[in-house]
């Protein structure tokens, strides 16, 4: 897989999808080589975010809460890919599509990639900066859940396969947002 294919993986079914549905990279070397090293991003982010920018919006918390937050969020990813995994494969096979669990987790690790990228914002130190390439990044994940629905899982008919892109999407979008919950309530309640 070529980390330089994700810019056109977010427009294109074709680029980039089609040397993963060739490759078919097996899970562990996905979990390995994909999400592990992205998924570490946003907790060294959230450890780097207790002295700037961080530190000015949650100005009472202390760097053990920071840390504690860092390893919640890292922990609370390392689950949420399967569980993405399972809910793809689950609307693939409702809609007569792919029901191999090599094939969702597939876009399951590749749709994240943006929002674990997105996380690199807070170097620059403003908290609407974060935001707003948070809400981009989120944009840029369902697009790659769409492309990816469209290439990996053989769902043919274009309505059809929106939706699963939609339905994985709102679920994904809801993870996300429990995922900053466990690192927002670990930063702020303890």
């Amino acid at each position: 897989m070529d980390v330089m294919q994700f810019p056109r993986m977010v427009v294109s079914s074709r680029d980039g999808w089609d040397l993963v549905a060739r490759e078919r990279p097996p899970m562990d070397w996905l979990f390995r080589r994909l999400v592990l090293p992205m998924s570490l991003l946003p907790p060294l982010m959230i450890l780097l975010a207790s002295g700037g920018v961080g530190a000015r919006v949650f100005p009472d918390a202390g760097f053990g809460n920071w840390l504690i937050a860092a390893v919640l969020f890292f922990v609370a990813e390392h689950f949420s890919v399967p569980i993405m995994a399972n809910s793809i494969r689950q609307a693939s096979m409702a809609k007569d599509g792919s029901s191999r669990l090599e094939d969702a987790y597939t876009v399951a690790a590749i749709a994240p990639v943006p929002l674990w990228l997105s996380s690199l914002a807070v170097v620059f130190g403003s908290a609407w900066f974060v935001v707003l390439v948070g809400l981009v990044a989120l944009g840029a994940s369902a697009m790659l859940i769409r492309h990816g629905v469209d290439r990996l899982l053989g769902i043919d008919e274009d309505v059809e396969a929106s939706e699963v892109a939609m339905q994985v999407t709102s679920f994904g979008v809801l993870t996300w947002l429990v995922l900053l919950a466990v690192a927002g309530g670990a930063v702020t309640l303890l």
